[in-house]
């Protein structure tokens, strides 16, 4: 039961796993209905720092060989970003706050696997189920009511500018999660058409055209991992039917009429600016800063450096390079940012995270190993990050915390004691 995160016994670091996925979904309230200061989204940086310590200072720390490779990888990422920065070296406050923002959704995912097990992973995947539901009615309210819409439409994530980065995050996990348990008949019909339904509604609300092929791909990627039954087939039909309505209310309520078809949307993707004239554009944007800024190829092999490029509004880590080409738009987009700072050896090295995860839990959904609906969740939201990491910024927000949850699932044990 959802109760059960609130009521069972847990140790200090397992509660500050459970208080990182669960944290995000406060912001929109704390910050917009109470006016507490942003300051407060850095207790979440508190928790994961302490769970890092404390994963670092346990003597018999033993990680299951499983995720020894991308441990390894990890370590070599930070590694390689620490010779960058002495190579490039500028402030090391730069080199900090790009570690920060970079490293801190590693120690977590390491975390979620050390301190959690399968019934505090499944009380927090219930409980998003039980938040989807909250974030409908405040989405309608914010929309019908308040009048917000497109960029400001965030539901219980709140009405800032980009807050439905966090959205797109959300739908991915619990739309999967409701998807794969229906066609193995363990969730209602109505339950999951519900959902699927007010997640695509919202998702035209607030003009997020790329959920709609989000949608569609977890769908097809769920279909070719679950065996064929009559209930595949009839979501295969409502859903098309679902993707048509939502389509249309998109058109209607934007005034974009026509917009909407495989070449607009091809259009759209491989456009070589996003916004303006003066910006890169989501496909284009490494090909564009390998002509614009990075023109030798040692620096698109090793980039400028972790942190060189980093914006934040606390002054001393605004960076140099920000203030000269943040027309460029270029932190929208983290294949953008990852190729800037690390170049192509850093962006292959972070692409390798989600390809081992992908691998890993294909294997063992093949082999009968292990939870087989989290590895068949872990297979959908590794392709969705790889994807994500193209279409914007959200795996450097705190949404991340959410996705990264998600993927640790399959590595997760069953047992209810902690190791000492």
């Amino acid at each position: 039961m959802t109760g059960e995160i609130y009521i069972k016994k847990r140790t200090m670091p397992q509660w500050f796993a459970v208080f990182t996925v669960i944290v995000p979904f406060l912001f929109g309230f704390l910050f917009e209905t109470l006016k507490v200061p942003q300051l407060l989204k850095f207790s979440i940086d508190v928790m994961w720092f302490v769970l890092f310590v404390l994963m670092v200072c346990k003597k018999n720390l033993e990680f299951k060989k499983s995720i020894t490779p991308l441990l390894v990888l990890v370590v070599l990422f930070f590694v390689y970003t620490l010779i960058l920065h002495l190579i490039n070296i500028q402030s090391p406050f730069y080199f900090v706050w790009g570690v920060r923002n970079n490293f801190r959704f590693y120690v977590a995912f390491f975390a979620f696997i050390y301190f959690l097990r399968e019934d505090d992973a499944e009380s927090l995947l219930k409980l998003m189920d039980v938040l989807f539901w909250v974030n409908v009615v405040l989405s309608f309210i914010q929309f019908f009511a308040l009048g917000y819409k497109q960029d400001y439409l965030g539901g219980i994530f709140g009405t800032s500018k980009g807050c439905n980065a966090y959205s797109i995050i959300f739908f991915s996990i619990t739309l999967t999660r409701s998807l794969l348990l229906y066609m193995s008949g363990k969730e209602k019909t109505l339950s999951c058409f519900s959902k699927c339904g007010f997640a695509l509604i919202i998702s035209a609300l607030a003009e997020l055209k790329a959920f709609f092929l989000f949608f569609v791909l977890i769908t097809v990627i769920a279909t070719f991992i679950t065996s064929f039954s009559k209930r595949k087939l009839l979501f295969i039909i409502i859903g098309v039917l679902f993707l048509g309505v939502s389509i249309t209310l998109l058109e209607t309520v934007f005034n974009i009429e026509g917009e909407f078809t495989l070449e607009k949307i091809f259009e759209l993707i491989t456009s070589e600016n996003y916004s303006s004239q003066k910006d890169v554009g989501r496909l284009t944007a490494i090909p564009t800063i390998s002509k614009k800024i990075l023109n030798e190829p040692i620096e698109q092999l090793f980039g400028l450096g972790l942190g060189n490029c980093e914006l934040s509004d606390i002054s001393i880590f605004n960076t140099p390079f920000y203030n000269t080409y943040k027309d460029l738009h270029y932190y929208w987009f983290s294949s953008a940012f990852l190729f800037l700072e690390t170049g192509i050896i850093g962006f292959a090295i972070y692409l390798l995270f989600f390809i081992f995860i992908f691998i890993y839990s294909l294997n063992h959904l093949k082999k009968g190993i292990g939870n087989k609906l989290y590895c068949q969740m872990a297979i959908i939201l590794a392709v969705m990050c790889v994807i994500l990491t193209f279409y914007n910024g959200s795996l450097r927000t705190e949404a991340a915390y959410m996705m990264f949850f998600a993927l640790a699932l399959p590595f997760i044990d069953k047992d209810e004691e902690l190791q000492d």
